[in-house]
């Protein structure tokens, strides 16, 4: 990705997540994005001062427009974007992360959707501008009575405003399952990680689902619930280091996950019918 940009923050907000909503403030005096870029959330950007002409292209269709104090221009995820900036220009930048998109869905409709962006062309929107005026008003105040609570609310408010006008959302009929490439994510971050604690939350937001969908997807896709998938790893990874090392009990209790040795022992026992010992031993086989 090649980018000239020249700006400046004046609001160190939150980062777009499964659970909230993003919020930053940028000053921008130029700024171009030559090479396509796909956004992994949807980017609602509020004009509260200055004014900017814009260029942007998106799935190769070019529009141009003015932003101006109270405009607000909406990016959405998983489209292809270009754009390049001129004029000085003031913006609340508000990031929605598809999985607080899917959850809200999900309290709606359950489960089984799919999430599809519209590339909407630029044109006005009072609704989402009061909105982010609503927004503005919260996050410049933190000493006001109930900000952060405020704050959430509006931001939810945001979100199933970009569901019910820059999303269609479409039943699917059955579970979706992850992608291959969603697999080898996954299958690459819990590897590198089987000696340390692992979240449902930290695996969910690898391919920006909410913690419900992903586990409603993760089952469809491995046939366990995700804690189950990965005690079973633990376990796969113990027994190989058992048979092919010389670590202790211990140390191979340690590098899998598990809080200690007698812990290895008593998941092993369940799911092999044997222990580490008797394995390293050899006096009983498994098949």
């Amino acid at each position: 990705m090649r980018t000239t940009a020249n700006y400046s923050a004046w609001l160190e907000g939150t980062s777009a997540t499964a659970k909230q909503v993003g919020v930053h403030g940028f000053r921008f005096d130029a700024h171009q994005q030559l090479t396509g870029v796909t956004l992994d959330s949807f980017h609602v950007l509020l004009c509260l001062g200055g004014r900017a002409s814009i260029r942007r292209i998106m799935n190769d269709s070019v529009e141009v427009m003015d932003l101006g104090p109270g405009d607000v221009l909406v990016n959405p995820m998983a489209t292809s974007l270009r754009w390049s900036w001129s004029g000085a220009v003031e913006v609340l930048n508000i990031a929605v992360h598809p999985g607080y998109l899917d959850e809200a869905v999900r309290e709606s409709m359950g489960g089984l959707v799919r999430l599809r962006p519209r590339a909407r062309p630029y044109a006005p929107d009072p609704s989402l501008v009061q909105l982010g005026c609503d927004l503005h008003r919260e996050v410049s105040t933190p000493d006001l009575l109930g900000a952060q609570r405020g704050a959430r609310a509006v931001g939810e408010r945001i979100a199933l405003h970009l569901l019910r006008n820059y999303v269609d959302v479409e039943r699917t009929g059955h579970d979706r399952t992850f992608s291959p490439e969603e697999r080898r994510t996954l299958l690459d971050y819990v590897e590198a990680r089987l000696d340390q604690p692992l979240r449902v939350e930290q695996l969910a937001a690898l391919v920006r689902l909410g913690e419900h969908h992903f586990s409603r997807t993760f089952r469809a896709t491995f046939g366990l619930a995700p804690h189950a998938w990965l005690r079973d790893r633990r376990l796969e990874r113990a027994r190989e280091l058992l048979v092919t090392t010389d670590d202790s009990i211990l140390s191979i209790a340690m590098a899998t996950g598990f809080a200690d040795q007698s812990h290895l022992t008593r998941c092993f026992g369940a799911r092999y019918g044997t222990t580490p010992a008797a394995l390293r031993g050899g006096r009983q086989r498994l098949t």
